[in-house]
């Protein structure tokens, strides 16, 4: 039996998530594009978290995290740019 694999995903995952809840809320100047900022890092972070969740690996709890946070951030990304649609 393989020992488990490293935490490297997981902890990928909760920093793209983290940066995709933190960076559109930052006090600098990205006029037309702020509400855009969070989907990237939310696709990204979601698609590492399932990653990091799948086989043996270490870091689970931290992809879960990550996976949330990278929810959130597709939330916060929706609220901003369905204003903008209508």
């Amino acid at each position: 039996m393989e020992p488990p694999k490293g935490a490297g995903l997981g902890v990928a995952a909760l920093i793209v998530g983290l940066l995709g809840c933190v960076v559109p809320l930052l006090p600098m100047n990205m006029d037309g594009i702020r509400a855009y900022t969070p989907i990237p890092f939310a696709v990204l972070g979601i698609l590492l978290a399932v990653l990091g969740c799948i086989g043996r690996r270490r870091g689970k709890a931290l992809a879960v995290v990550g996976w949330m946070l990278s929810v959130l951030a597709l939330i916060m990304g929706l609220i901003m740019i369905v204003p903008r649609l209508t």
